[in-house]
């Protein structure tokens, strides 16, 4: 791997190494989404499909359901919510 100035250059790394690296640090990384993604399904550019990438993850009521399935899966698990200790 070619560094920069102690820098590692992560155009070098393949993607399952950096994939297991930031799941090593905490990240859920099994569903990952990419451009081409939307790409395979409209006729559009990357610049262009990351966009709607970006507005339809961080949607208010994407992220909303992202929480109550948490919550969910916590409470199926017997899990009680720390802030309610």
């Amino acid at each position: 791997m070619k560094t920069t100035e102690n820098t590692l250059d992560l155009k070098e790394v393949s993607t399952e190494d950096l994939r297991q690296e930031l799941e090593l640090r905490g990240y859920q990384m099994n569903n990952l989404w990419q451009s081409a993604d939307v790409m395979d399904i409209y006729d559009c550019n990357s610049e262009v499909a990351m966009k709607i990438l970006i507005k339809a993850l961080n949607n208010n009521a994407t992220m909303e359901q992202i929480w109550l399935s948490i919550e969910s899966e916590a409470e199926h698990k017997g899990l009680i919510h720390s802030k309610l200790k």
